[in-house]
């Protein structure tokens, strides 16, 4: 068949297109009367030029173009076929079929989800080679990608926060590096180094850097540039993958690992055995309609009779981490001797913790707290009624939980300590006029949608005049930031 000689000039030009001219000319060629009609290397040529710049509907005819095309033995029209079927699949939010997929994930790219419906034999037959092949080029595009930011200038932007980069070190320059250090963690300038050297297939660095390191003799490395390195404090572990890249744990382990930057805040005093005491204990909630732990940290010295300041939080399996901070924060002199009360977590905690995400929940927990909670460690424990005394206090949800709870109850909470929050404002939140508890809000620049909810509340307040304190660090979601910064925050509000 004698194809239209326009149609042929159109695959012509789309052969040299810019991305910013293709767009039309692929409206001209799925328009072309004559384009399912294509075969050979011309049907190749129109494929590839739907796929790069088509829509979701132009995905179909290119399969079918490309698959006539490998029919008729033109070399690169098998790859073209399944990337094809890929990109519908994922565009149709399913689990791709070949593995010619990848997502853009912090810089690189990662491979989407397979369905396990197509042998490595049918890759090879399509020209794609195995899946470990195919894997094998995601980490070629990936290392020269990282090189090419190795070599750029102008750090990280503050929406960007890291991104790896890739000099080729050797193993003996990063093992003399790492004896020279004495940990397995260095910067250079904004540029961060981890190196871990132990039996396991792969890694990825927990819990902010959760991408996998690249593999240099015996060793993994993963090299970040990262912003505002230098003012950073950040916890680290090395979390196995096997052999296929997936993770090796059905829990994320608990970093091991510490690195301060130096220009960041010195480390806070802590108490690794405390000198106070921490206590578990348990509830028959009636709101829950089942019992409730509760830890209370009371500090050294404490009488039933001794009328303390009260924080109540939320998450109170973590507290021995609190705890420790604030028991060593009391004994120094630096904050006010005080009661921190904190309630566990249940397996409802998202729907307890948000307002309007599971109302019921939601309504049994803020009675727990308010009518059996807050009674309970009065009579027991000896801690103020007053809400000048009184603090509510969480991080990440519970941040969210105890932004909601200074809202509905203004009158019993004097203070707020909201830390990370998992909910921005609606831009409804009102108190009377002088009636806003005394709000704390902190939040990590490298912990991505928490620290701009928890930035949204302290423009939120700036804009409708409530006082409040902001404090911004240069960490992760994670605890380190959360209990260096909790001291503080009682010595504003009880100081």
């Amino acid at each position: 068949m004698n194809m239209d000689p326009a149609l042929i000039n159109l695959l012509d030009q789309l052969d040299q297109a810019e991305d910013f001219t293709a767009p039309r000319l692929v409206e001209s060629l799925r328009r072309h009367p004559e384009a399912k009609a294509l075969v050979g290397p011309d049907a190749l040529r129109a494929a590839r030029a739907l796929v790069r710049y088509g829509n979701l509907e132009d995905l179909s005819l290119a399969a079918e173009l490309s698959w006539q095309a490998h029919g008729a033995g033109v070399a690169g029209a098998g790859r073209v076929f399944a990337t094809a079927i890929d990109r519908y699949s994922v565009a149709q939010s399913r689990q791709q079929r070949f593995g010619t997929f990848g997502f853009q994930y912090k810089g690189e790219l990662v491979p989407a989800p397979l369905d396990g419906s197509v042998n490595d034999e049918l890759r090879v037959q399509l020209g794609l080679g195995t899946l470990a092949d195919l894997q094998a080029e995601l980490d070629e595009a990936n290392r020269a990608a990282a090189r090419q930011r190795a070599a750029e200038t102008g750090g990280v932007s503050h929406s960007e926060v890291y991104t790896r980069i890739w000099r080729d070190p050797t193993e003996a320059e990063l093992r003399a590096r790492w004896a020279q250090e004495g940990q397995p963690a260095w910067s250079d300038g904004d540029e961060l180094t981890l190196v871990c050297d132990r039996p396991i297939a792969g890694a990825i660095v927990g819990p902010l850097f959760e991408i996998p390191m690249w593999r240099v003799g015996d060793l993994l490395v993963l090299t970040v540039r990262v912003h505002r390195l230098q003012e950073a404090v950040l916890t680290y572990g090395f979390w196995p993958l096997d052999e296929s890249g997936r993770p090796a744990f059905t829990e994320r382990p608990e970093p091991d690992g510490r690195w301060r930057g130096p220009a960041a805040r010195p480390a806070e005093p802590t108490n690794d055995v405390i000198v106070g005491t921490l206590e578990e204990h348990q509830i028959d909630s009636r709101s829950l309609g089942r019992p409730r732990k509760v830890s209370v940290y009371r500090p050294s010295g404490h009488r039933v009779d001794e009328q303390l300041p009260v924080v109540y939080a939320t998450d109170g399996q973590w507290v021995g981490a609190y705890a420790r901070r604030v028991d060593a924060a009391i004994e120094a002199g630096q904050i006010p001797r005080c009661v921190v009360v904190a309630s566990h977590s249940s397996s409802q905690r998202t729907g307890e913790y948000f307002p309007g995400y599971d109302p019921a929940a939601y309504s049994r927990h803020e009675h727990f707290l308010v009518d059996e909670l807050l009674p309970w460690a009065e009579a027991n424990f000896g801690v103020v009624a007053e809400p000048s005394g009184r603090a509510i206090f969480g991080c990440s949800d519970g941040g969210a939980h105890a932004l909601a709870t200074a809202i509905n109850h203004f009158e019993r909470f004097g203070h707020a300590i909201a830390y990370s929050s998992g909910m921005p404002p609606s831009g409804s939140e009102r108190w009377p006029a002088g009636k806003a508890p005394n709000i704390q809000l902190c939040a990590g620049v490298l912990e991505g949608q928490f620290h701009l909810s928890t930035y949204a509340w302290h423009a939120y307040l700036d804009m409708t005049g409530v006082t409040h304190h902001w404090t911004e660090r240069v960490c992760g979601h994670e605890f380190i930031q959360w209990v260096e910064e909790l001291p503080a925050a009682i010595g504003r509000a009880f100081g």
